[in-house]
């Protein structure tokens, strides 16, 4: 095998090693049952220890890429997507189903996942951010022990402090620590709502929050989105027939469908609550993954009527598995919030806590943002490369300019369970976008996300899924000509 190492990347080389290893199998090139190289002979070849080889084998084999029998060698696995059925994925097209597909496809060595709106992997600053659990753990045994419920002053002394930008003015008494913005969401849902109250989402939104909410016994009321982000137009006849609990919105880079919410509309949004007394639950998770301009500042920042509660994570721009996220809210919010954070698991982490502070503080977030953003602009551009040469004529999808999703309109003729089945038996995954809606899908849609694979995988994934879209609409797209009725983007 012809592999080149970059000796200079932060990456380490067994970890680049088995990717390429990856890469290569996802593609085809090293098919199921090839025999790799003995441990010596590559390391002769790359000019490696035999550990970094045997690292990279054994990374390989704990994946399910590979397999390694004593006295014969290691050899490529049967890919498990090739034994996935119907039987076994797409039982639950809910919110809550979805999410499980998605975990499970995201291990499945061979799927070209563009399901999961995560940071990728092969970006992870590891080097660094293990120095910043090192310089934790020297603060003293206290990082092993327990912390206020609302999270460890230092964090929330540097979360002031970074959220500045947002446009943000907040003391650390106003911030919680919490286990992601998932955690702030049912904190929240607990708090400001009871079982039977009305919330009410964006149309669609995202997947995570219609899960929270739905098993909190929350009715969820939806309000349409187009490219200027939630429709205020109709929002005060909803809350007059709803009387909602709060609104939750995602006003930059929304998930699932990447657009913006726009100043006039912030604006309207912001003077309708304050008319209402209703609470705004801003998630702002994807703020800092920006590829042009800037984000648009946060609600909380322009709020004067103290109804903005903010929430904010990691898991996107660094690694999910951190999980380190805060909800900023008005000091009339807080005692109750820490208190359902209390007796919801006590306290966050302290030694990742101050891990994160140290890792904000030393500016190593800052550099690993300047070094992820254009690779995953590069994966954008391809994905939107990639469907205007392989979706048939006459789709409509969004152009975001941040945040990890594209959102695609499909014709009235498209059955999206029977292609996510069928992208899933060719291994390919996205998820269909029905379930990122309170109600009734106004007609079919999937959300794209690009943030996890690489410009190849995204390449053959689209195409496979032009093919799939190509077959099944037949009747009603003609490649070579667009459809007569346009497809609105929501």
């Amino acid at each position: 095998m012809q592999i080149a190492l970059n000796r200079k990347s932060p990456m380490p080389l067994y970890t680049q090693l088995a990717q390429e290893i990856q890469q290569r199998i996802r593609s085809g090139a090293l098919p199921t049952g090839a025999r790799l190289p003995t441990i010596r002979a590559l390391s002769q070849q790359l000019g490696v220890t035999r550990l970094t080889i045997h690292a990279a084998y054994n990374e390989l084999q704990t994946g399910g890429w590979v397999e390694s029998t004593v006295g014969r060698g290691t050899f490529v696995a049967e890919m498990p997507h090739s034994r996935i059925s119907a039987v076994d994925l797409g039982l639950e097209m809910s919110a809550g189903g979805l999410i499980s597909d998605m975990m499970r496809m995201a291990q499945l060595p061979g799927m070209r996942s563009l399901a999961v709106a995560d940071g990728s992997a092969e970006l992870y600053p590891q080097r660094d951010f293990a120095r910043a659990i090192e310089e934790a753990m020297a603060s003293g045994p206290t990082v092993f022990g327990y912390t206020t419920a609302q999270g460890d002053p230092t964090l929330r002394t540097v979360l002031a402090e970074y959220l500045l930008e947002r446009g943000m003015s907040v003391t650390p008494d106003e911030v919680i620590i919490t286990a992601g913005v998932t955690q702030g969401l049912a904190l929240i849902a607990q708090t400001l709502a009871a079982p039977g109250d009305a919330v009410i989402v964006e149309q669609p939104t995202y997947l995570g929050a219609l899960n929270i909410f739905g098993q909190r016994g929350l009715r969820l009321v939806g309000a349409p989105v187009d490219q200027d982000g939630l429709i205020t137009d109709n929002l005060e006849a909803l809350i007059v027939a709803h009387q909602p609990r709060f609104i939750y919105v995602i006003p930059a880079f929304q998930n699932p469908t990447g657009v913006c919410m726009s100043t006039e509309r912030r604006m309207r949004l912001l003077a309708i609550a304050a008319r209402h007394q209703i609470p705004i639950v801003e998630d702002d998770i994807y703020a800092r993954v920006v590829f042009e301009g800037i984000a648009p500042p946060a609600l909380y920042g322009m709020d004067q009527n103290h109804l903005v509660l903010n929430l904010g994570s990691f898991s996107k721009a660094l690694m999910p598995g951190i999980r380190i996220g805060y909800l900023v809210a008005p000091p009339a919010f807080i005692p109750r919030l820490a208190r359902a954070k209390q007796a919801n698991d006590l306290c966050s982490p302290p030694l990742m806590q101050r891990a994160m502070a140290a890792f904000i503080q030393h500016g190593w977030l800052t550099n690993h943002l300047r070094r992820a953003l254009p690779r995953y602009r590069e994966r954008r551009d391809a994905l939107l490369t990639a469907m205007s040469r392989y979706f048939p004529l006459g789709l409509n999808w969004t152009e975001p300019q941040g945040g990890f999703c594209v959102w695609v309109s499909l014709p009235h003729s498209i059955n999206v369970t029977d292609l996510y089945l069928a992208g899933i038996d060719r291994g390919v995954a996205f998820t269909p976008g029905d379930a990122f809606f309170a109600g009734q899908a106004p007609r079919p849609y999937m959300r794209l996300a690009f943030s996890v694979a690489s410009p190849e995988t995204i390449n053959d994934a689209v195409r496979i899924l032009g093919d799939l879209l190509g077959t099944q609409a037949h009747r009603r797209i003609v490649m070579r000509e667009a459809p007569s009725d346009c497809l609105p983007l929501v």
